[in-house]
């Protein structure tokens, strides 16, 4: 149903899309094609409860429970910090997959985001600071003294403990960052409550890759030809980020 809704949102927009693009990456298919200047490549994704979130669920009363994300040795995965990793190899696995690239060929004029559905995400969609930090890392939570102690940490291949790394950013051990960071110019969250017509280009957050665009404004014009882009009310703090 997310496809359906951001289609019909498209559709409200007057813009025209093909579903399913072959965009020349092996059988795959980019969901929308978009016929802008340049055109956009979209890809969806649904970040869903995940099983280590279904383990930390409990009842406590007949139709009440209660979530415990902590970390233990036993269960890593059991905590907000594996929920984030968990996350992050979801959105990665739509340009790599099956030990190679999918969906979104070399660079070819086109701006390519891939939009998250965030709604299942540690069971009520995260926020700002969270998606901030999927793509940029600790840094992406530098902006706001209130954000600065969020910073998740996770035990790293030596046995130390770190922030966990953002999707654009380098280092990150997840296999597909360098085509992220090579291929995609946005990425973006989305957390709807209410389901109407306009809640996506109201509420998405789209975060821009610094190896993609040297300047805030360059992000921003980018930003501007995307049919669901807040034009006439374009608050950069909100729509569109750009960090480096």
């Amino acid at each position: 149903m997310f496809e359906v809704r951001f289609a019909d949102e498209l559709h409200s927009t007057g813009a025209i899309a093909h579903y399913e693009f072959p965009a020349g990456v092996g059988q795959s298919t980019v969901e929308f094609r978009i016929d802008t200047s340049p055109p956009w490549l979209v890809e969806l994704v649904s970040i869903r409860l995940s099983m280590a979130a279904r383990r930390a669920t409990r009842e406590i009363a007949p139709l009440f429970e209660e979530q415990l994300f902590r970390w233990t040795s036993e269960d890593p995965g059991r905590s907000e910090e594996g929920e984030m990793i968990t996350a992050e190899q979801k959105i990665a696995e739509k340009v790599f997959s099956g030990g190679r690239p999918t969906k979104f060929p070399p660079q070819d004029g086109a701006l390519r985001l891939i939009l998250a559905d965030m709604r299942g995400y540690l069971d009520r969609g995260g926020d700002i600071a969270d998606y901030r930090e999927m793509a940029y890392g600790y840094r992406g939570l530098q902006e706001s003294p209130d954000w600065r102690f969020l910073t998740h940490h996770w035990q790293n291949a030596d046995g130390k403990f770190e922030p966990i790394k953002g999707l654009f950013e380098e280092g990150n051990p997840i296999a597909a960052v360098g085509l992220i960071r090579e291929r995609i110019h946005f990425l973006g969250f989305i957390r709807e409550e209410r389901f109407y017509r306009g809640e996506i280009r109201d509420r998405a957050l789209l975060l821009a890759n610094p190896d993609l665009f040297t300047t805030q404004d360059k992000a921003i014009a980018a930003y501007a030809t995307f049919p669901l882009a807040r034009l006439g009310k374009l608050d950069p703090r909100k729509s569109v980020k750009f960090e480096r």
